[in-house]
């Protein structure tokens, strides 16, 4: 479609398009559940003055937009942008030489992309991949740790379970299955157990929390 003569307009609150500009395109309009009344530029009410509504990609400085246009009269001008454009498109706008610039291209030249991996650890970059993640080390001889109790403690005796809601159980059973799978955790027969609960993290979604304050008192500190 051959470009259209269009006024930016930061009095108008929706879009516009011309009527006629519409029919000698023959572009696909919309019939509206009610018709709607406009205001002049000199104040006056026009009832009923707008009955169709379409919508079109509208390219303006390089940038496409999906926009809703209502279809009116308009004269000499074709299409007129106003606030619903203005405000999903936030242009700059230089007055001095009528040029037009986007705010999130501004921002892109203007930015530099920072590393998510800081330089010192370039060369373990692996072991931040989620496969990685996923992984547990070989074992090393002098860097393999052990957990050694307090000698003579008592053992803590199993603990009830916290109480959990559907959710929060649907959720451990994920959990528990995953850890099964990535070799993280093991089944065991042990008499001790820690019990666990979760909490809510500020995206909405659930931190699993285990209570290993029974454990940690019969320690030996490192």
């Amino acid at each position: 479609m051959e470009p259209a003569k269009t006024l930016i307009d930061s009095g108008s609150s929706r879009n516009f398009i011309d009527q006629d500009y519409v029919t000698q395109r023959n572009i696909p309009t919309k019939e509206l559940s009610t018709k709607r009344s406009v205001i002049a530029i000199d104040g006056r009410e026009i009832k009923d003055a707008i009955a169709k509504e379409t919508e079109l990609n509208i390219e303006v400085e390089g940038k496409t937009l999906k926009c809703k246009l209502y279809v009116m009269p308009l004269g000499d001008t074709e299409i007129i942008l106003g606030k619903d454009w203005l405000d999903e498109a936030e242009p700059v706008i230089a007055w001095k030489n009528l040029t037009i610039t986007y705010k999130d291209s501004i921002i892109g030249k203007a930015s530099r992309e920072e590393p998510l991996i800081p330089q010192e650890f370039a060369d373990f970059i692996d072991l931040f991949q989620e496969e990685g993640f996923r992984e547990l080390p070989p074992h090393r001889e002098g860097f393999d740790c052990a957990i050694d109790l307090i000698e003579g403690a008592e053992l803590p005796k199993p603990a009830k379970t916290y109480p959990m809601t559907p959710a929060e159980s649907e959720a451990l059973e994920k959990y528990i299955e995953q850890e099964l799978k990535d070799g993280k955790i093991q089944k065991s027969q042990s008499s001790m157990a820690a019990p666990c609960f979760y909490v809510n993290k500020a995206d909405g979604g659930l931190r699993l929390v285990v209570d290993y304050r029974k454990l940690n008192a019969i320690t030996k500190p490192f």
